[in-house]
């Protein structure tokens, strides 16, 4: 599905140079500049994530669940969630904010609220233990949940575990971004830029589980680090504002999952995802930009 999100982009990219039959010269191009400028931007994103090995560690049990398959959670569309301020952060959001130190590039940082949740149901291979006397063996389905295993396969559903970030698969990220405008009405009041970026920072896994019918909802934990490379496209109105497509592919490293608290128990696990996203959002001068004046010169005597 991730290829739905690179069309979308590229579609946006290409459509933008045909809005209009006349394109601006370079030189216009060569002068478009955010030097001084802020920017803010809010959004809203669908993630995917490869098959990835969860490792599961604390009293009773040390387990690996290999090649697990998770999905994100979008919230079904409703205007009194989407556009209701009390409850912006309910869906899978991004806010962002930048500084543009140099003509076109910039500092930014932001926040990236995503969502992952493992299937609920599906035949998974698991390599390690599970107290027998602690948990029940028998869930009824014809697998076998506690004892010694060896890459068995065993059916994950909700009896025996319900593990996702659905509080937030949570990645605030620092990056260093260049935007590259590559085309301009007649008029000067619409632009069309791409934005690329290359991110690093802390994932803070917002984590709920659920183990042989124990409920653990975590609290908001930095649990490891991540980093990703973005390409987006920007459609700019009247120098101030803008509505951007991005995709981001990144890989995250988690060796610290709270599983329950207070207990020292633990989870960890690497995620490569791939996310969609659209924003709306601003420019906000902060450096006045610098006026020459043009003085007509007199005619020779």
């Amino acid at each position: 599905m991730n290829k739905y999100f690179i069309i979308t982009i590229v579609f946006l990219t290409l459509s933008v140079q045909f809005i209009a039959q006349n394109t601006s010269s370079p030189n216009d191009l060569s002068k478009d500049s955010k030097k001084g400028q802020l920017y803010i931007t809010w959004g809203y994103n669908r993630a995917f994530y490869n098959k990835s090995d969860i490792h599961f560690k604390g009293e009773g049990y040390d387990f690996t669940l290999e090649k697990a398959r998770a999905d994100d959670m979008p919230e079904r569309f409703d205007p009194e969630v989407y556009f209701n301020i009390t409850s912006l952060t309910i869906p899978q959001f991004n806010f962002r904010a930048g500084y543009y130190f140099s003509k076109n590039t910039c500092f930014s940082a932001g926040w990236d609220h995503m969502k992952y949740r493992l299937v609920t149901t599906q035949l998974l291979k698991i390599n390690g233990y599970i107290d027998s006397e602690k948990y029940p063996a028998d869930l009824g389905n014809g697998y076998q949940y506690s004892g010694n295993f060896n890459h068995e396969y065993i059916l994950y559903n909700p009896g025996f575990m319900d593990y996702h970030h659905s509080d937030g698969f949570n990645y605030v990220r620092f990056s260093l971004e260049h935007r590259v405008p590559f085309w301009k009405s007649k008029n000067e009041k619409i632009t069309a830029a791409l934005n690329a970026a290359v991110s690093a920072g802390a994932m803070l896994p917002w984590t709920d589980w659920t183990f042989f019918g124990e409920r653990n909802r975590n609290k908001l934990h930095i649990a490891g680090y991540a980093g990703s490379v973005s390409l987006g496209a920007r459609l700019e109105f009247f120098k101030y504002y803008f509505i951007q497509g991005n995709a981001q592919l990144g890989r995250s490293i988690m060796p610290d999952i709270l599983l329950e608290i207070p207990k020292a128990s633990r989870a960890s696990q690497n995620i490569t995802f791939f996310e969609g996203s659209w924003a709306v959002g601003g420019y906000i001068p902060l450096v006045k930009a610098d006026k020459t004046a043009t003085k007509k010169k007199l005619p020779e005597q």
